[in-house]
């Protein structure tokens, strides 16, 4: 694993459009969600405890690091360094593996629909990972800074693998006590929600 600077500004944008060079790959049979993914337009930022900002901007569906922030991020993740690493960890070169997860799809994409869904949220979540190496990360719908959280989402780590998979059974979870929320129950679920927008 390499630096925080290397993960976000390198390691996230290359994955992100190797993906979309797949897609590409696939022809004819992909070309209807190729097109929406090439219509995905919006900005990504992360905000590091000790005030190191990262800001990533999706146009056309490519991927790039940027020198300024965009003043309406879809979502802005907020985590420390040492979380910065237990993310890279768990999820490899895409956070987004997060989001696809909840949708039960590892193969998830964002498309415009998603995200016009994902833009009327507004809150913010902590997911909390719990485990023999406890980690979290923040979830905030906005530009920072990040306010207060009001949510959290408590999961295990080997729940927590399981979702990134796209194989856990949310309701299944909450129901049993592997996946536990607490504060605002609105933020998650308008966000499940956004997430499982058909494409």
């Amino acid at each position: 694993m390499g630096t925080a600077a290397s993960y976000f500004e390198k390691r996230v944008p290359d994955a992100w459009n190797r993906r979309l060079e797949e897609q590409m790959g696939r022809g004819a049979d992909g070309a209807e969600l190729l097109a929406k993914m090439r219509a995905a337009d919006f900005a990504l930022e992360v905000a590091l405890d000790e005030g190191e900002r990262f800001h990533l901007r999706v146009d056309q569906g490519t991927m790039r690091a940027s020198a300024t922030a965009d003043p309406k991020p879809v979502l802005t993740l907020g985590l420390s360094r040492d979380a910065c690493q237990s993310l890279e960890q768990s999820v490899g070169a895409s956070p987004m593996s997060l989001l696809g997860g909840v949708a039960g799809n590892p193969d998830f994409v964002l498309t415009p629909a998603r995200l016009d869904a994902l833009r009327t949220i507004e809150g913010t979540m902590r997911i909390e990972v719990t485990g023999p190496a406890p980690w979290g990360v923040v979830l905030h719908f906005g530009a920072p800074p990040i306010p207060e959280v009001t949510t959290t989402v408590a999961i295990g780590d080997e729940a927590f693998a399981q979702l990134l998979s796209g194989g856990l059974d949310l309701q299944g979870a909450f129901m049993t006590g592997k996946l536990n929320l607490g504060g605002n129950v609105e933020v998650p679920m308008k966000m499940a929600m956004a997430i499982m927008t058909p494409e």
